[in-house]
């Protein structure tokens, strides 16, 4: 994959990627206010909204439409757009424009959308969000490629992607007993571009019950889309568990999933009933062999060794923790459409999302939540860097990385996983596991003789069977685990394939929850 050579040469030659401060308001500014905020009690940013908006459903809500041609700084590199409040989006988001020589307020304005119907208006709306809009390849086009919308969720493609997976600006007591916060991105000054400019510079101000936030965004749109982020956060109460850099994917189902729905899930109502002779309401059938935004977490170690962890939709919440990673990303490996046979959701289009630890990273480990889900409308992957000794009320954290949003990924110059096919057999105790590992496309031909597998487990339990053959596109790893404990019982599972005892292949690793 020589793309990637060249592309990550030319990340490197950007270097950290934050664009000159303005003197009218710069990172020091967003990051003053949030001291001076955290200093204060928590007040959430509620708006005073019609009765009209308040009561929109969601399809009425959804009808409404940003007119793109009133975006913000028409005809040059980045635009900006906007997302209406009401229905369930009903904290205030505060826009701020920074021109050359001034600060400009941009009040939310029902002329800036399109309406089905009239609406009645309190007077006092302001907007729930912001998008982004940069020049297509197509002659009058422009193409939507970032927004920020809801808590501190945001989400960006390349050029000629479909909308994905999302990140966040923190997450705060995640996949703990004590209650999740979602701070806010509650103001935003966003600076406007030269005629030049190939990146847009803007700053947001984070607010929570336990902390506040100032944060810088650089970012550049393009067939690989990067942003490279700073912040420095404020603690106003000790959070449980604080994570940085969080990255949320959708899996509902997969190629590893041992129970497939069999209802698509807008099917699955309690008023649906099974196909029958003297039954009208006929059911849709799930038919479609996958469906995932994102089907396993990379990483890279310090040691330069790459970990796969196939993502499943679990039964019951599963928390995992990987030490010593230099970077980590959700990726959508399986780019075949007719493995998703959706050609509305093109779920082979999603993008592949890598956050690059800068600064701020020197200590902790990448956690992996899973989530059950019932529907493919949840995000319920999240894979973040956990802080370890986090600091007591008053203290600071400061920290800096990078995401890319690509459907690329690095050339390992190793075998990597394509696929894991799993087949529990509950009556025996045992689960047979088919690995399969693609061909590194700069590597020599190796002789069959110099390649094994290496499949270890822990929790007493046992390898069983392990077969190895080859394949066209590479080779085939099967095995059985056996689990001789009495109970049920949670086992870690790895699988490589050594070269003369040297890892030749990413490490597989697999939770197994018998």
């Amino acid at each position: 994959m020589k793309i990637w050579t060249i592309l990550s040469l030319s990340l490197a030659l950007v270097g950290p990627g934050f664009a000159d401060e303005s003197p009218v308001f710069n990172y020091q500014d967003v990051v003053n206010r949030a001291e001076d905020l955290s200093k204060q009690p928590f007040t959430p940013q509620v708006q005073e909204l019609s009765e009209d908006l308040q009561k929109l459903d969601y399809d009425l809500f959804f009808r409404i439409r940003f007119l793109t041609e009133h975006a913000v700084w028409p005809g040059l590199p980045y635009r900006l757009g906007f997302f209406h409040p009401g229905s369930y989006l009903k904290r205030r988001v505060v826009m701020h424009a920074i021109e050359p020589g001034r600060l400009r307020d941009i009040p939310f304005s029902p002329a800036y959308f399109h309406y089905d119907r009239p609406l009645v208006f309190s007077g006092h709306e302001d907007f729930a969000g912001f998008k982004v809009f940069a020049p297509s390849g197509r002659t009058g086009i422009q193409d939507e490629f970032l927004s920020f919308l809801g808590t501190s969720y945001f989400r960006a493609i390349g050029r000629g992607m479909h909308w994905g997976l999302s990140a966040r600006g923190i997450a705060v007591n995640t996949g703990v007993s004590t209650p999740e916060e979602f701070p806010d991105f509650r103001e935003f000054w966003v600076r406007q571009p030269l005629p030049n400019d190939t990146s847009l510079q803007f700053y947001a101000l984070l607010d929570g019950p336990s902390l506040t936030g100032g944060y810088e965004f650089t970012v550049r749109y393009g067939d690989v889309t990067t942003m490279d982020i700073r912040a420095t956060l404020f603690v106003r109460k000790k959070p449980e568990v604080l994570t940085l850099a969080p990255i949320i994917s959708m899996f509902y189902f997969g190629e590893n999933t041992v129970n497939k729905p069999t209802l698509r899930p807008d099917y699955q109502g309690k008023s649906r009933t099974e196909l029958s002779m003297n039954s009208t309401e006929f059911l849709r059938r799930e038919s479609r062999p996958q469906v995932h935004d994102s089907d396993g977490l990379l990483m890279t170690t310090t040691s330069g060794e790459k970990l796969w962890a196939p993502l499943d939709n679990p039964k019951s919440v599963e928390l995992r923790r990987f030490s010593d990673v230099t970077s980590y990303s959700f990726l959508q490996r399986d780019r075949d459409a007719s493995h998703y046979l959706d050609r509305e959701a093109e779920y082979e289009r999603r993008p592949n999302l890598q956050v690059i630890p800068q600064s701020g990273f020197e200590n902790g480990y990448v956690r992996l939540l899973q989530i059950p889900a019932k529907d493919e409308y949840t995000d319920n992957m999240v894979a973040a860097w956990e802080v370890p000794n986090l600091p007591d009320a008053g203290g600071r954290l400061e920290f800096a990385y990078r995401l890319v949003w690509s459907t690329l990924e690095p050339d390992l110059d190793q075998f990597r996983v394509l696929s894991t096919t799993v087949r529990p057999s509950p009556q025996s105790n045992e689960t047979r596991f088919t690995i399969e590992f693609g061909k590194p496309e700069k590597q020599e031909t190796i002789p069959v003789a110099e390649l094994r597998p290496h499949v270890v487990v822990n929790q007493n339990g046992q390898v069983r069977d392990v077969q190895f053959t080859p394949t066209d596109r590479g080779w085939l790893v099967s095995f059985t685990i056996f689990n001789p404990n009495p109970g049920p019982t949670s086992m870690d599972i790895s699988c490589v394939i050594l070269r003369r005892d040297n890892f030749t292949s990413e490490k597989w690793q697999y939770l197994l929850n018998t």
